[in-house]
């Protein structure tokens, strides 16, 4: 389940649904009430999204072990189970699963981010396979590549003043130098790009928030909790309306948009009547060029 909402409260409420959400919390006043409970719906419908493509939209480091092959040209060609991928971190590749040889990822080249193809030279590591000179032939071999994949979806950690010449993300998973970024503060909104320069922190669990250095100043103030975000529009508007037809409950048992079946995507999407169900049907398909290919 993601960590945070891909979509934060504020700029949900920003957004035109013309909904009113004074009241989600029953039995309480308090805005930060309301709030939490918004950020708690905003989550439900993020997991959503990520059901739909088989896999977390957000930033996060995989570690997947599986068997790849090793073409002609020693060239190791791995799918991966995530994308987009982000980067590589490192490759092990050996004839059995408990004697793998590890190489760094800098040298891999990610195809159209959704393929990893690693290079063998026979100087870069030793080989701990079977006895033989340089890396092993062409054929099928056990692999175990950590790598990041996703986008990135994390938020403010630190309100920061116009022109600062740098950000600080709660969590800086999938930031690279030179990437360009989107802080959806409504009224500030704006487009920043990494330093090239900006050095990406090693990940840890939990995340640690991080100073991200800019190419450029900021050009509004931000508050923290805003959307530091890689996301593509598209699909932050998918989440938007799944959201909202969460939000469009009927006014009595009657108008029950879930008669005898259990609470499913699937059966709002099905439904005729004027309850939300265009707008999951409307993120089905948004979301439908971003499944997983496996």
């Amino acid at each position: 389940m993601p960590a945070t909402p891909y979509i934060s409260p504020a700029a949900f409420a920003a957004h035109p649904t013309y909904l009113d959400m004074d009241d989600l919390r029953s039995g309480s006043a308090q805005e930060a009430d309301q709030t939490a409970e918004l950020a708690n719906l905003l989550l439900m419908a993020s997991q959503w999204a990520d059901n739909e493509i088989d896999q977390p939209f957000g930033a996060h480091v995989r570690t997947q072990r599986c068997r790849a092959r090793i073409d002609r040209s020693g060239i190791l060609r791995l799918h991966p189970d995530r994308t987009p991928v982000i980067a590589v971190a490192s490759v092990g590749y050996g004839l059995t699963p408990t004697a793998l040889t590890t190489v760094s990822g800098t040298g891999a080249w990610v195809e159209d981010d959704r393929n990893i193809l690693l290079p063998l030279d026979a100087g870069s590591a030793s080989w701990s396979g079977s006895l033989q000179f340089g890396r092993p032939a062409s054929g099928d071999v056990f692999v175990q590549a950590t790598y990041t994949a996703g986008y990135v979806t994390t938020t403010l950690a630190s309100p920061a003043v116009a022109g600062a010449m740098s950000l600080t993300v709660s969590d800086p998973t999938g930031i690279v130098p030179g990437g360009s970024y989107r802080i959806w503060e409504p009224g500030s909104e704006e487009t920043v790009t990494v330093a090239d320069s900006w050095t990406p922190p090693a990940a840890t669990v939990p995340p640690a928030a991080a100073a991200v250095t800019l190419a450029a100043p900021a050009l509004s103030a931000h508050a923290a909790g805003h959307d530091f975000s890689g996301l593509p529009a598209d699909v932050r508007l998918a989440v938007v309306n799944y959201a909202v037809s969460l939000l469009m409950r009927p006014d009595t048992a009657s108008e029950d948009a879930y008669p005898d079946t259990p609470l499913a995507s699937g059966t709002r999407r099905n439904d005729p009547r004027r309850d939300g169900s265009g707008l999951v049907a409307e993120a089905a398909r948004i979301l439908s060029s971003y499944g997983r290919v496996r």
